[in-house]
């Protein structure tokens, strides 16, 4: 009579925590002192296992980097597609309304901050790096979000989606407002905040929507 699940299970239990581990200390090392200045006998230590785990279950420090890259793009794919939820909402029959919408709702993803500061630390060093790691973070989510920008941007302002200054007004929308996180010290001391409050946010949700409205994608094609 079977009264115990299979040590395999168990096993693979353990496996798996281990490899979670794994991630998070990438991340956290990583994010800290670079790739290169992370050893994998660092990032053993501080995910409390063996040295020799990171080959068994990655293959190397390199992978290790790239899985832990995947596992933030999977998350932040998730949380931007739910963002740009009103760019497919048929209800809003104002194409420009939708563009506003979703751009404020990843502005509020930006500025919620709810990640570990680690990761926040991991993304800017390999955006800086411009690496393999940062390709995996743009293709899985930072691009497929540019291109549904784009597109509406596109209904909107009557320019051809492929119109080179109509995609770079969208990147430096996106841009401006990941640097809500990533360069949370040159707003608050422009601004002579503390920290970003309510009250400041309508603002800054104001200034996102009056770029919508503006000429800023409408603006004459270059030629």
């Amino acid at each position: 009579m079977n009264i115990a699940s299979p040590p395999a299970n168990g096993h693979k239990a353990r496996s798996s925590k281990t490899r979670s581990h794994l991630i998070e200390a990438a991340i956290e090392v990583i994010g800290a002192v670079g790739y290169e200045g992370a050893s994998t006998r660092a990032l053993a230590k501080t995910a409390n296992t063996t040295l020799s785990a990171i080959p068994y279950h990655f293959g190397g420090k390199k992978e290790l980097y790239l899985a832990a890259a995947d596992m933030i793009a999977e998350h932040a794919a998730g949380r931007f597609d739910k963002a740009l939820g009103p760019l497919d909402d048929n209800s809003i029959a104002d194409k420009t309304v939708r563009l506003e919408q979703a751009l404020t709702n990843f502005l509020n993803i930006i500025l919620e901050n709810a990640e570990p500061y680690s990761w926040t630390s991991f993304v800017a060093r390999c955006t800086y790096d411009n690496d393999e790691a940062f390709t995996v973070i743009y293709e899985r989510a930072i691009a497929p979000m540019l291109e549904r920008l784009v597109q509406t941007a596109s209904d909107v302002s009557g320019r051809a989606p492929d119109d080179e200054a109509l995609r770079l007004r969208i990147s430096a929308i996106v841009t401006s407002i990941i640097s809500f996180r990533f360069l949370r010290g040159i707003i608050l001391r422009g601004m002579a905040w503390s920290e970003i409050q309510s009250s400041s946010i309508g603002q800054i949700e104001g200034m996102v929507r009056d770029l919508c409205r503006s000429d800023f994608l409408a603006a004459n094609r270059t030629k």
